[in-house]
């Protein structure tokens, strides 16, 4: 007897398993990791607080850098100086002749001569805890959305879901750039947040469930150019267009287009329609995709697939506990998907500590140091997802590691690029298996929980990120050897342990993807005559695999 999820994939191979129609939703899919890109990365470009000071008492037209001779004299008569000269970013004196912390600043307009978020809320000096509360509430409205969207996807479908996401996050975007402080900001980024980590987690998914096992590495290394490639242009947008009113609002546009096009042109996966019974729309769907990619299929080639079609529509997530190698290598899935949220989106935030210009270091650390992931993609295709990601996760903890120790025992002060080296071939290592890892865990995951299951995982990366920028900061509030570097040790050891957890993790390459628990409860195990019996309460039926 052969299982449903071996059916599904052998259709889709003979309606061609990565041709014309692959590509054209493709493109259209592409436009979701593009624009994400905007959305997950500009706090980077908002959060940038240039040189200031406390304004000065009585002097409306104040401005950072001195005007007048007069004027010079006022900003050093009122704002206290170290032993260097350096004037004082926080404090004022008052009319006594002691400092206090003020409330209003001026900020220095020679190298970002547009408004900031940060600017524009006073998110600054004792104020500064406000802007890690942003990146909180944004990381914090991710976990909702990883968890909400993916049961979602599995209830209305993935197009439906995909649209919806666009339409939210656009409109609760444009909403925010018209923001009146920073609690309003945050609110409205947390609804970005959920729609945004939606448009990533149904476009991974979608591509998953529309390719054949023979090229899914095809179609995963080519919409890997879209997320670096949107980095980068945000880098190019944020350069020319420095207030954050507008940058918010140009980048909160575009998903409204893309989500009006999917009206049109974006299609259900035939997995999906499936698995729900929706066999005379399945059918329509395997026709088109074979006459638009220049294939024929047989004449009664639907009439397998309805078998099994109870224990498909009625599994429940609770299932995968009587389910023991399911349950163990979805737990291990969770932790590397931790993994991959605290390290990926640290090294994104920790952009801001680098010397030199912000912009070319974000299009070096979150735009090149993705394109990388690609070649690893198609070598995966000869190595496996499972040998590429422990050489990844391990030589990109190794690295950070090694950076961490460089910079508490070695002044790298005139070196400053080796900080940025070390780092970009560690956002290489992470971003390698982060990409990988919608395809292999999806690889792995029943087509009947697998938008559950992603969107669980991705909560658990979603959890991660909510720690990063907490992490990346820990050194203020954590003296060590390491100074700003602590950071980096924490992620090359989390890293090194995923590593390790990574080789209990099946090998995917060219399988056919399971369809039921009880498939993947015995997917690539070595015991293939394990059985498993699911709950009837559940499933109505107990399922016996191979």
């Amino acid at each position: 007897m052969t299982s449903t999820k071996s059916k599904i994939d052998h259709v889709i191979e003979q309606a061609g398993a990565f041709g014309k129609y692959q590509w054209l939703q493709l493109l259209c899919l592409c436009m979701g990791s593009f624009l994400a890109a905007f959305h997950f990365l500009i706090i980077v470009f908002h959060s940038i607080t240039p040189k200031h000071r406390c304004k000065l008492p009585d002097w409306g037209n104040d401005t950072f850098s001195p005007f007048s001779e007069v004027h010079n004299q006022s900003i050093y008569q009122w704002i206290p100086v170290d032993k260097d000269g350096i004037l004082d970013s926080c404090k004022i004196y008052t009319n006594n002749n002691e400092t206090v912390e003020c409330e209003e600043h001026v900020f220095d307009k020679s190298v970002y001569w547009g408004v900031t978020l940060n600017q524009q809320f006073e998110m600054v000096c004792g104020n500064r805890w406000a802007g890690t509360t942003v990146k909180v509430v944004y990381t914090c409205g991710l976990i909702a959305g990883a968890f909400v969207v993916g049961v979602v996807g599995d209830r209305i479908g993935r197009k439906l879901t995909m649209i919806g996401c666009y339409f939210v996050g656009g409109a609760a975007g444009i909403v925010a750039a018209f923001s009146v402080n920073y609690y309003m900001f945050a609110a409205f980024r947390f609804l970005v947040a959920m729609s945004m980590v939606g448009i990533v987690l149904i476009k991974n998914i979608i591509i998953l469930e529309i390719t054949g096992p023979s090229r899914r590495v095809h179609a995963g290394a080519a919409k890997s150019f879209s997320w670096p490639l949107g980095a980068m242009l945000l880098a190019l947008l944020s350069y020319y267009v420095q207030d954050w009113k507008w940058s918010q609002l140009i980048i909160s546009i575009t998903p409204l287009l893309a989500g009006f096009l999917s009206i049109f042109f974006l299609k259900e996966t035939p997995h999906y329609l499936v698995t729900k019974g929706k066999h005379k729309e399945a059918e329509n769907m395997f026709l088109h995709m074979a006459s638009v990619n220049g294939k024929t299929l047989p004449e009664n080639f639907m009439d397998e697939l309805k078998e099994g079609e109870e224990a498909a529509v009625k599994e429940k997530l609770k299932s995968i506990l009587k389910a023991p190698v399911l349950l163990k290598r979805t737990a291990i899935s969770f932790y590397l998907w931790f993994v991959f949220g605290l390290s990926f989106y640290g090294l994104s935030f920790n952009v801001a500590h680098f010397t030199g210009s912000i912009y070319i270091n974000h299009v070096i650390i979150s735009g090149v140091a993705s394109l990388p992931t690609i070649p690893l993609f198609f070598l995966s295709h000869r190595l496996g997802r499972k040998l590429i990601s422990i050489l990844s996760l391990s030589v990109g903890g190794a690295m950070l590691i090694v950076a961490a120790f460089l910079n508490a025992y070695v002044d790298l002060s005139r070196y400053s690029y080796v900080t940025i080296i070390v780092s970009m071939i560690g956002k290489i290592g992470v971003a390698t298996v982060f990409t990988m890892s919608y395809l292999w865990c999806s690889e792995f995951y029943p087509s009947t929980l697998r938008s559950t299951l992603v969107g669980l995982s991705s909560l658990f990366a979603r959890i991660g990120s909510v720690l990063a920028p907490i992490i990346v900061d820990l050194n203020v509030h954590v003296r060590t050897i390491f100074g700003p570097s602590l950071g980096s040790l924490i992620f090359g050891i989390t890293m090194f342990i995923a590593a390790i957890l990574a080789y209990f993790l099946p090998e995917t390459n060219l399988k056919k993807i399971p369809e039921t628990i009880a498939d993947a409860n015995v997917f690539v195990t070595e015991n293939r005559s394990r059985k498993l019996s699911v709950d009837e309460n559940d499933s109505e039926e107990t399922s016996k695999p191979l």
